[in-house]
């Protein structure tokens, strides 16, 4: 609570000087960047304000169903946040066509152009974007399950290899550093998101263990620290 006292205390007068706001609705996934633990759903509501030079913040509240087997983690992130001017649309068909016209020299270089068609209309899509946002944060919060049973798995000829694994809830209250952007694509007042970020989490509330008894390791363990989303979704803004 006092981190999110802290941070609302720099965020909050922002508010006089914002020209532009939005409520988003995001989805997506939430991948533990650890080999051997699996990706898991994200969903999110923030709210955005952004004065005319393009400095704001976002706040907002999150729910992942799962992390690496732990079920129930809520979080609500803060951040600072730049967001690029908006083009005209004029400039962003040049730049779909441009975006085109370099996929056509990609594929053509790497894969001797088997894939043309299906990359021009990424190329051509991905430059569409109205504007970008870059920001950076911390997301305080909070996880309400308990560590996950042990799992076995097995494999090799005749079954020879096997492993146990399970994830240990290490604290309750979390806190991670952020930091990401986001590709709008502008429809009058709605923008469709495209939303990559990094998280680094500062307390270890999941601690990764391994015991493989046939390959020589009795166990190891390691927190799980670095993740990485990837979230999508829709947001309306008003002045």
């Amino acid at each position: 609570m006092r981190t999110i006292l802290i941070i609302l205390l720099f965020v909050l007068p922002l508010s006089a000087f914002a020209q532009i706001r939005d409520i988003s609705v995001l989805e997506g996934v939430n991948v533990p960047m650890d080999r051997g633990v699996e990706s898991d759903a994200v969903i999110a509501v923030n709210y955005g304000q952004f004065s005319h030079s393009g400095l704001g913040f976002r706040i907002g509240a999150q729910w992942s169903p799962s992390v690496a087997d732990i079920d129930n983690s809520f979080g609500i992130p803060v951040a600072f946040a730049y967001r690029t001017r908006a083009r005209s649309t004029k400039g962003r068909l040049q730049s779909g066509v441009a975006g085109a016209m370099d996929s056509i020299d990609y594929e053509s270089a790497n894969s001797g152009g088997r894939n043309i068609a299906m990359s021009m209309a990424s190329g051509f899509q991905m430059s569409l974007f109205s504007d970008m946002e870059f920001f950076a944060g911390l997301t305080p919060g909070y996880v309400t399950g308990s560590s996950s049973t042990p799992s076995k798995s097995a494999w090799g000829d005749y079954w020879q290899h096997h492993a146990t694994t399970w994830t240990e809830k290490g604290s309750a209250f979390s806190l991670s550093i952020d930091a990401g952007m986001c590709l709008n694509y502008s429809i009058w007042r709605f923008d469709i998101k495209l939303m990559p970020a990094f998280h680094y989490s500062l307390t270890d509330n999941y601690i990764y263990h391994k015991s493989m008894p046939e390959e020589g390791i009795r166990e190891y363990s390691r927190p799980l620290g670095w993740f990485f989303t990837f979230s999508g979704g829709i947001a309306f803004r008003f002045e």
